[in-house]
């Protein structure tokens, strides 16, 4: 069984793989014209902030 702080590690580094990936589908967004290649990036984007506010929620659970 992983103790607080391995879980926590664990969830701080998933935290910021989702937010480098969302770093990532916003600058391909920016550099991008063709509309139908936005609006699909934009909603894996979309997805990747979900998750960020799913591993928040997790750390702030294993925290409490």
């Amino acid at each position: 069984m992983y103790s607080k702080e391995a879980l926590s590690d664990i969830f701080e580094r998933v935290l910021q793989f989702e937010i480098d990936a969302e770093s990532i589908y916003n600058e391909c967004i920016e550099k991008l014209e063709d509309e139908t290649a936005i609006d699909i990036l934009q909603t894996i984007r979309n997805e990747e902030r979900g998750h960020i506010e799913l591993a928040r929620r997790l750390i702030e659970i294993i925290q409490d």
